[in-house]
């Protein structure tokens, strides 16, 4: 069963203006060390992440009213497919509300980055 669905557009030019400007603020903010070794400074790979993270939010609901952007991170699997990983109190909250999988495409043109996220669980969750 689907329990939330997500899509995010984002400007990679917006990203590499606030990566250039507030870099440092950025970084600590929206992106895990993880995501920042594996995108080093290439703004379209930041704004795939960016875009991935609201779209998870979107899907969840919640927006970021109860979860920061560093409770999520975007990993990518040995064939480069992405796929979250969540922190402690959010995988509780996810397991409480019955969402067992997260699905999470990213994709790049020249100027935008997109993410969709569905979730998926069981139906009494």
């Amino acid at each position: 069963m689907i329990k939330g669905v997500g899509i995010d557009l984002v400007e990679i030019a917006r990203i590499d203006t606030l990566m250039q400007k507030k870099r440092e603020a950025a970084e600590k903010r929206l992106f895990t060390p993880h995501e920042l070794a594996c995108c080093g400074r290439a703004a379209h790979r930041l704004a795939g992440r960016f875009a991935a993270k609201e779209a998870f939010f979107k899907a969840l609901g919640t927006g970021l009213r109860r979860y920061k952007w560093l409770e999520v991170e975007v990993h990518n699997d040995p064939l480069g497919a992405p796929h979250f990983q969540f922190s402690p109190r959010l995988q509780s909250y996810l397991r409480e509300n019955g969402v067992t999988k997260t699905h999470l495409t990213i994709a790049h043109s020249k100027e935008y980055a997109i993410a969709q996220v569905i979730l998926e669980g069981d139906e009494e969750g």
